[in-house]
């Protein structure tokens, strides 16, 4: 029988205490707003699947669907803490820890889906996720989106436009129009200067509002409104881009510095494979959505020049700036981009 000296043993121990945590079995915790149900559950659900294959099941994603870590601020809250290692959901939501973020919903900054893609993929973006990583959130694959072509993936397909009772081809169409908004002054300071005659109305009285003629329309998706009947009594879309929207996966930094490197390049590369599952479950609905419109509501569809609707805009865009609700130049910036 060998006896280890007691220096040995210790450096054993220290030895077997230092050794990575690729050895150990882990279990990271992914929370979302949606339900298991929505468009975007596909790529959250095959993130979490491959992460399982990859490490060959050495780490195990579990998924919380429907706000069962509570709700979208409390999550943050919990990634920023590390106390809940992952969040899925839409990025502007995370304006509440880098503000320059609230940019992206702003209408009418981007031009279309590709000039949106190039911003994500800038190093003005970059910007904005070293403001996160400083306050204790990273993006899985961070590097993948320098790729416009990834972006695009994570990009929700659904068009934002006006749905309204009448054609609208330019913003001097909305003169007298009685627009139905939500309570936000973002959106309320700039269909005012676009012209619109703003009715701060809730979700749920919309259809009556419309078919009572107390407004002539809304903004949103052709998918929400073929959901909600709202073109039922109103048979037009104008596709302005009002803005996009980039659903994604962050991970708090506590989490990734307790991982194994390589569990860390699995998780980037089921972040990748989960873009390509989001643009396929969510295209599918947007086709969908657009095809009921046409064919069971009759809807027209209206492609406008985007160039006169963003040139109106650029009015409340200097306001938001004067007043300090956007970062001075901010805006300049983006729509310098190609």
């Amino acid at each position: 029988m060998t006896v280890v000296p007691h220096r040995s043993l210790a450096l054993v121990l220290s030895l077997v205490l230092a050794a990575p945590a690729l050895a150990q079995d882990v279990t990271l915790r992914l929370g979302t707003v949606v339900s298991e149900n929505a468009p975007e559950a596909a790529a959250f659900q095959t993130f979490a699947d491959r992460v399982g294959e990859l490490t060959d099941g050495a780490v195990e994603v579990q998924m919380f669907w429907n706000s069962q870590l509570g709700g979208g601020p409390e999550m943050l809250q919990n990634v920023i803490a590390g106390a809940q290692d992952f969040q899925g959901g839409a990025i502007d939501f995370l304006s509440a820890a880098a503000p320059r973020i609230g940019v992206m919903t702003m209408p009418l900054v981007f031009r279309d889906r590709d000039h949106f893609a190039s911003f994500v993929a800038s190093p003005l973006f970059d910007e904005i996720l070293d403001e996160l990583e400083a306050v204790g959130i990273t993006f899985p694959a961070r590097d993948s989106l320098d790729d416009p072509e990834v972006v695009k993936n994570w990009i929700r397909p659904y068009d934002r436009g006006i749905v309204s009772n009448r054609p609208i081809e330019t913003p001097a169409d909305l003169d007298g129009f009685k627009l139905r908004m939500f309570e936000s002054e973002v959106p309320i300071r700039t269909w005012e200067a676009l012209g619109a005659n703003i009715q701060v109305i809730p979700w749920g009285d919309v259809y009556t509002s419309l078919a009572t003629g107390v407004v002539d329309g809304l903004t949103g998706t052709v998918a929400d409104n073929v959901e909600f009947k709202h073109f039922e009594q109103a048979k037009y879309f104008t596709n302005i881009g009002e803005y996009y929207q980039l659903n994604q996966i962050w991970m708090s930094n506590v989490t990734r510095m307790t991982l194994d490197p390589a569990h860390l390049d699995a998780i980037d590369t089921a972040m990748v494979e989960a873009s390509e599952a989001y643009a396929e479950a969510t295209a599918a609905g947007a086709v969908s959505a657009l095809e009921t419109a046409e064919s069971e509501y009759g809807v027209t569809m209206i492609d406008p020049d985007i160039a006169p609707w963003i040139e109106k805009a650029g009015e409340a865009h200097a306001a938001f700036e004067a007043d300090g609700m956007v970062e001075a130049g901010l805006i300049e910036r983006i729509q310098a981009l190609d």
